[in-house]
């Protein structure tokens, strides 16, 4: 939806008058007397958007959220705007039940509130977590106050809320991992970055570089003092940063000047087992998934046998069996702990299954690029790959060398595609989320 808003600006940054912007809806969880939610935000320059709901009555609230920007409050009015034209008889009240005429005044008063919000967080003497429209804001008063007799505190922290949620919106968002690091401490949040794609990395004690599959923690602040001055490295606020590719040789030379806790053979592998002549999961089922591969927030939930040993970010292979050609059918990574539900097979047993996202996905029946269970028994005889329970782990030296096999067959199926040798219809049957 595009719309034109007046005299935008984010902060004291002011943008070209009587542009056009272009405005997302996305709808809510409905609460109780409510029959329709949405909130509306302006790409690239809103922090917290505007939060619409329809009541039963058919009142209209319309909600400004307490660090809502500059161009959010004009969204607002524009809104606000929209529903009187529509409705001309409509009566507009604000919070206390008068009537609200949106005349100039009215939104410079609504702004010095909204500064004024901002300027009461700065004051406080420990940080605050905002929920913004992508990312939450992490606020450190002290980092703001030492630029007061520089620059406009409020003026700049609006301006970072506002960056933090639309720079870099295709960086991945990295899982958080729960883990036992040092020997003093609880179980610690941890974000691991392998130096393969642009990532944001949220809030964390501990962040994880990867090496192989050695992976050394080490926390948040000694990272960021690490990575400072690169220009691929962007600290966002206090807790969360942007981190781009690395030239791999000088990955290697931060990964051993960084000071840290080293783990080797860090992430383990599951071998998940679809055998069709038992499973209650269906081909046609399968065929709707494949379709469905590209959707955002696609996932999987699968059984899985050895739970205690699995974690968040752990690699996972999915093997055919049944009826039918074996082989690999999905790949991809463990996204959440183990939980335990109604047993598939309804013998009553006590089943624990693990939430996977895909990132390769090939149709058994219509691929000729399957990576088969015979090719697997050839290299790697001392795994049992037509049958097992699901989600059993690897030991590391297989699982390594599953790694590398897989690697070579995914690179020989990819230059066959980039050449045009796989026909019209190969990403029907074959999806690569790496392509």
């Amino acid at each position: 939806m595009a719309l034109n808003i007046l005299e935008g600006r984010m902060g004291a940054s002011s943008v070209e008058a009587e542009s056009e912007f272009n405005v997302k809806m996305c709808y809510n969880h409905l609460e109780e007397g409510e029959t329709n939610s949405c909130s509306l935000l302006t790409e690239g320059y809103s922090t917290q958007g505007v939060n619409v709901k329809q009541r039963v009555g058919a009142t209209l609230v319309v909600e400004l959220p307490w660090l809502a920007c500059y161009m959010d409050l004009r969204l607002c009015f524009c809104i606000l705007l929209a529903i009187k034209m529509v409705h001309r008889s409509a009566r507009i009240m604000d919070e206390d039940g008068k009537y609200f005429l949106m005349t100039d005044d009215d939104l410079e008063r609504l702004w010095r509130r909204q500064r004024e919000n901002m300027d009461a967080l700065l004051r406080k003497h420990e940080m605050t977590t905002i929920a913004g429209v992508n990312r939450d804001f992490f606020v450190d008063p002290v980092r703001y106050r030492m630029m007061a007799a520089l620059s406009d505190p409020v003026e700049e922290a609006f301006s970072d809320f506002v960056a933090l949620q639309w720079t870099a919106p295709e960086a991945v968002k990295l899982i958080e991992e729960k883990r036992h690091i040092a020997d003093d401490e609880e179980l610690s949040i941890l974000r691991v970055v392998d130096n393969s794609t642009t990532v944001f990395i949220g809030a964390c004690r501990y962040v994880g570089m990867m090496k192989g599959n050695s992976c050394k923690m080490v926390e948040f602040d000694e990272f960021c003092r690490l990575m400072s001055g690169r220009d691929e490295f962007r600290q966002m606020d206090a807790c969360q940063a942007l981190l781009s590719p690395i030239d791999d040789d000088d990955w290697l030379r931060l990964f051993t000047e960084a000071e840290g806790v080293v783990r080797d053979n860090f992430r383990k592998t599951f071998i998940m087992r679809w055998n069709t002549d038992i499973s209650n999961y269906q081909m046609w089922e399968f065929d709707e998934a494949i379709d469905e591969f590209e959707d955002e927030g696609f996932y999987y939930d699968w059984s899985i046998w050895d739970y205690q040993k699995v974690h968040v970010g752990d690699r996972f292979y999915m093997i055919r069996t049944g009826d039918g050609p074996h082989g690999i059918v999905m790949r991809g990574i463990i996204i959440g702990k183990p939980y335990p539900d109604e047993d598939w097979s309804g013998h009553g047993r006590k089943v624990y299954y693990i939430r996977m996202r895909l990132t390769h996905m090939i149709h058994p029946e219509l691929s000729p690029y399957l990576l088969t269970t015979d090719d697997l028994s050839k290299y790697l005889p001392n795994f049992n790959w037509e049958n097992g329970h699901s989600g059993e782990i690897l030991d590391d030296c297989t699982a390594q060398f599953l790694e590398e096999i897989w690697h070579s067959h995914n690179s020989r199926v990819r230059g066959l595609a980039e050449k045009g040798l796989t026909g019209d219809d190969f990403s029907e049957f074959y999806k690569d989320r790496t392509l």
